[in-house]
């Protein structure tokens, strides 16, 4: 039986509303903090940090945009009203996908060049091609929003919308499969790079203390190479949480797609994987917090400030 052709429960509508209500809360903040971070406080501008605004762009996008229009659907659901459209919110929701899988490729290659060319990273990486990167990931966002927006239509299933077959399976390949690849690619490449000099690094500072000797070229280098594998690292661990929350969501939806034409993904799963994908637009900002401090101390002082605001 065709899954679209069934209704969620009336107490499972009320959940996904409450469910979704804290993600607006914790997703709208978290990544607003993020961004007030890089433009107010951080005094270290680098390339990261503009990808790093860029991703948690992207995400207000899902936290402030496209779960307060699915609430406001499955509301108006549940009080037998007419919804939203439907096209609107998944249109946004697979652009965003797109937004942060192609955003997290452009630093995954920013990191591979800094790590694998250290002394040609300022010719190659400069503040043009910074913007141009930056333009591409919300040009290739907007041509999915397109590609999705006027080949689905509405279903009378909460948070469940049919996508044509070949819009949704191209789509989902090019706009997700592709740089997903990339990235994976280049981290492999990034970290057999770093590992290789780590090993050197190592072996020159063992010669160093073993001639009892240690230039202030090999302290700055050996700090500058930890400074960046500890960032890489931390985009890593952003990548990781990305597979995890967002990988699900195009994967079934490619199979339901191709495989098994709308009819064999259980109404649940498809929910569910939606929210799963909704929840990577939240973990960014608290990963962040977590691995770096510059990141901790400023949301410290700027909660505080809130806090100083408000009372």
């Amino acid at each position: 039986m065709n899954p679209t052709n069934k209704q969620i429960p009336q107490t499972f509508g009320i959940f996904l509303i409450t469910f979704e209500s804290l993600f607006i809360i914790i997703g709208v903040t978290g990544n607003v903090f993020v961004i007030w971070h890089n433009v107010r406080w951080n005094k270290d501008k680098n390339t990261t940090s503009y990808f790093v605004t860029n991703l948690a762009l992207s995400d207000l996008v899902v936290c402030g945009i496209t779960i307060p229009m699915v609430i406001a659907k499955n509301t108006l659901s549940l009080m037998g009203k007419t919804g939203l459209p439907c096209e609107l919110f998944i249109s946004i929701l697979c652009a965003s996908i797109s937004l942060s899988v192609v955003n997290l490729m452009m630093l995954t290659i920013d990191r591979y060049i800094c790590i694998a060319f250290p002394l040609k990273y300022p010719h190659i990486v400069t503040k043009r091609k910074v913007s141009i990167a930056l333009a591409s990931v919300w040009i290739t966002g907007f041509l999915y929003y397109i590609m999705i927006f006027f080949t689905t239509r509405a279903t009378d299933v909460l948070l469940l919308c049919d996508v044509n077959k070949i819009a949704g399976s191209v789509g989902i390949f090019f706009f997700f499969f592709v740089p997903l690849g990339v990235t994976i690619v280049f981290n492999v490449k990034t970290v057999q790079i770093a590992r290789s000099q780590g090993q050197k690094i190592a072996a020159q500072a063992s010669l160093s203390q073993t001639n009892n000797s240690t230039s202030a070229d090999d302290l700055n280098s050996r700090k500058n190479f930890s400074r960046q594998m500890k960032l890489f690292k931390t985009i890593r661990v952003v990548f990781g949480c990305f597979l995890l929350c967002v990988t699900p969501f195009p994967v079934i939806r490619f199979i339901k797609f191709v495989i098994c034409n709308h009819a064999c993904i259980p109404l649940k799963v498809l929910v569910g994987i939606s929210l799963l994908a909704a929840t990577n637009s939240i973990t960014n900002a608290f990963i962040y917090g977590i691995r770096d401090k510059k990141y901790r101390r400023s949301f410290k002082q700027m909660f505080a400030r809130c806090c100083n605001l408000s009372g």
